[in-house]
């Protein structure tokens, strides 16, 4: 694997928590221990400017190395967490909150409150380089590059932020005096949120560096591209979708890998099909343990992993693969062995004995263990621009030119085209379903199935199908989290009134 090795870089911590939202590593991305400097310092020159922007990679990482991660996967008919759960108690009733939409799932609500924090660390940092780097003796196509990268991750926590919540305070690198003397933001509406995020990343797809050019874990052109797409697919834009994604299916330097279980290696990551990963490492506060949530604890620090009971798919996810599909098996585990490779059967226990995610398993010598993985986790990767792009085509009605998208992900796990196992060709509505159910197949588990449904208009109805623990619970009032409580008591701009409805 490529490796470009930095300076090592220096995140600010004084210019981190600012303001109303202080609520709020890699092989390839070295991080060292926070110092206490200025902005104006810390981005008075190139130097100092791309250490401020590993900052804000950190918040990004930090917001998918542990359980905020599984918001958007668990309560969807492709994840929940197991029937254990609930019995644990403590912070652990927060997880069954999110997964059925019962009682639990308020504005206090643990894993709600840490992903909002989260989200708004994240967009301090970016907000803050964005505010200073003009003013840094770099040249203009650094500050270029760096801003690019800046507004790029402000509008990933700001996506993220409005997919669950609506519309948010929308705080800018702008001073607003304002806000200042008022102790906060009010909320923004929806589309002044959607609106920034666009601007963002329209500036991030044209001042990044292509992939193969940009260095190794960090974004690039075709990386701002694909979520400008996703965007525009959120809002329904599906002209613009198209017209977004249309460049990213003629490119030499993103491609399909040829084997689906290549992506989850860990000899291949950041490989010609990522787009954007995470970036893990086994140094100190660099790892991830989604190992651990998803089933491999039970494996003293060896792979292949084994049962878990945390975080489980669904039966609708782990059912849906057509016989010999490539993905099924490397996907998820349907067998489980201790540490010496002998199989072991869980029959007795519970869902311990259900399929497992396999995706997230730890690298025999390179993690330390399942909780403490070196292990990459997509963020965006080349399979899901093209289903986008399908999605899209077949929104404008040109389904017969979509259809040969979705069989070229089809094609790379081993199967027939779709209508070819339909035995015509698929009406605009059939090419829908299966798109949604395409998706699933392909991208299980990398977090985007909350989304992807709420935005087809079926959040409810699989979740009420397909996720048992839901079903007695979730309703309308569903399709937004609560805002968390912390904000309300930090935020004197908001006013009970500005909770989600039925919050």
């Amino acid at each position: 694997m490529l490796t470009i090795k930095f300076l090592k870089h220096i995140p600010i911590s004084t210019v981190l928590l600012t303001g109303l939202f202080f609520t709020a590593c890699k092989k390839d991305l070295q991080f060292t221990p926070e110092t206490f400097l200025s902005p104006e310092e810390v981005y008075k020159d190139e130097n100092g400017s791309r250490s401020g922007i590993i900052g804000i990679y950190r918040k990004f990482m930090e917001l998918n190395s542990g359980d905020y991660y599984f918001v958007g996967i668990v309560g969807t008919d492709e994840g929940k967490t197991s029937s254990f759960v609930p019995t644990w108690g403590g912070y652990w009733q927060h997880y069954d909150g999110i997964n059925s939409y019962n009682s639990l799932l308020t504005a206090q609500n643990q894993l709600v409150q840490g992903l909002w924090s989260s989200c708004y660390k994240g967009i301090t940092n970016a907000n803050v380089a964005i505010k200073f780097i003009p003013a840094s003796s770099a040249s203009d196509a650094v500050k270029n590059e760096l801003l690019a990268e800046a507004k790029f991750f402000r509008a990933v926590f700001y996506f993220r932020l409005v997919q669950f919540f609506g519309g948010v305070p929308l705080p800018t690198e702008a001073t607003d005096a304002a806000a200042d003397a008022n102790g906060g933001k009010q909320r923004s509406s929806v589309e002044d949120v959607y609106a920034l995020i666009i601007d963002d990343l329209k500036f991030a797809a044209e001042h990044l560096k292509a992939k193969g050019t940009a260095a190794v874990g960090h974004t690039n052109k075709e990386a701002a591209a694909t979520l400008l797409g996703k965007v525009y697919l959120t809002l329904k834009d599906y002209p613009n979708a198209k017209n977004t994604l249309q460049p990213l299916m003629n490119l030499t330097n993103v491609a399909l890998l040829p084997v689906y279980a290549d992506l989850f290696d860990e000899e291949k990551e950041n490989n010609i099909e990522s787009l954007l990963e995470v970036q893990f490492s086994n140094e100190n506060n660099n790892t991830t343990g989604h190992a651990n949530t998803l089933g491999g604890w039970h494996i003293a620090n060896t792979y292949p992993g084994g049962g878990g009971h945390v975080v489980i798919p669904t039966d609708y996810y782990s059912n849906s693969f057509e016989t010999n599909d490539a993905r099924r098996d490397a996907s998820i585990r349907y067998k489980f062995y201790d540490a010496n490779g002998n199989e072991v059967d869980y029959w007795w226990w519970a869902d311990v004995t259900k399929p497992h995610v396999k995706k997230f398993d730890i690298t025999k010598d390179k993690s330390i263990n399942s909780g403490l993985s070196s292990r990459n986790l997509y963020y965006l990767r080349y399979a899901d621009a093209i289903l986008m792009y399908a999605e899209a085509l077949n929104e404008n009605g040109e389904t017969g030119t979509a259809l040969p998208y979705l069989n070229k992900i089809r094609n790379r796990a081993t199967l027939p085209n779709w209508e070819t196992v339909l035995g015509h060709t698929p009406s605009q509505q059939e090419l829908r379903d299966e798109i949604l159910k395409e998706r699933m197949r392909e991208l299980g588990f990398e977090g985007w199935r909350w989304c992807d449904l709420k935005r087809t208009g079926k959040l409810i109805q699989q979740t009420k199908t397909y996720n048992p623990d839901a079903a007695p619970y979730i309703t309308d009032k569903n399709l937004l989290l609560p805002i968390s409580s912390r904000e309300f008591e930090f935020n004197r701009s908001l006013k009970p009134s500005d909770q989600n409805p039925g919050y």
